[in-house]
């Protein structure tokens, strides 16, 4: 495996530009990144991703050219999944975990079975998609991700649809993987909880990348616009 260098990256959508000097994404880091609606974490996913093209600057994987592959070619290293992920056709569970361009990569046996454990969906493996709930859907898609070997994965809030028990337990199962993961947060705690690197993002820029432990509260105001104190390992707001 082998991570990410991302060099004077730039990206324009309309009237937003993200712009990131350099970054660094290393094999096995779980890494969340923070900030408020609209302040580029998706744009920056995407990008990480291939999926929107760059307007400058560069981005290596293992001394290649990672910008300047064919999707084809990053598909077989990295795995993205979006805020909304539909599945337009009456597909199982199973069906779904199958679906993919690179059957080689597709884990089997022991391997696949502890995914759906981990999820919780062996009970659910034979339903069709459309059936499930919301936040069903979203286990059965995030282990999609998982039932394949990754070695980057970039998920945009991947926790969103979940109850707090499966969130917490998706967030224990993913941090203990090999493959470098770069998830979009908005629950602050549950990332500092889990996650092993914080990039803290306001209108485009990364303006601060604490490791574990260097998060504190007034770096934390300047991202979010409100007050917090920490309390043990967790940031409430101020009253």
């Amino acid at each position: 495996m082998g991570g990410l260098i991302c060099s004077n990256i730039f990206c324009r959508r309309g009237d937003f530009s993200l712009s990131i000097e350099r970054l660094c994404i290393a094999p096995g880091e779980t890494i969340a990144l923070l900030g408020e609606n609209g302040c580029g974490k998706s744009t920056l996913l995407q990008i990480l991703a291939g999926l929107l093209p760059l307007q400058g600057g560069k981005i290596f994987y293992k001394a290649a050219r990672w910008d300047r592959m064919s999707p084809y070619e990053r598909s077989r290293h990295a795995s993205f999944l979006p805020q909304e992920a539909e599945v337009l056709f009456n597909l199982s569970v199973d069906e779904l975990l199958d679906l993919s361009l690179h059957n080689d990569l597709l884990l089997q046996g022991e391997p696949r079975q502890a995914v759906l454990e981990a999820a919780e969906l062996i009970q659910l493996r034979k339903r069709p998609y459309p059936s499930l709930s919301g936040g069903e859907k979203r286990r059965a898609m995030l282990a999609r991700i998982f039932c394949r070997k990754n070695d980057l994965v970039f998920l945009d809030e991947p926790t969103a649809p979940l109850d707090m028990r499966h969130a917490a337990a998706f967030m224990r199962y993913a941090a203990a993987l090999p493959c470098s993961l770069v998830l979009a947060m908005h629950d602050l705690n549950l990332a500092v909880r889990y996650c092993d690197r914080f990039l803290l993002m306001r209108e485009g820029r990364i303006l601060f990348d604490r490791r574990k432990g260097e998060l504190n509260a007034d770096e934390l105001e300047k991202i979010y616009g409100i007050a917090l104190h920490r309390c043990g390992d967790l940031f409430v707001p101020e009253r």
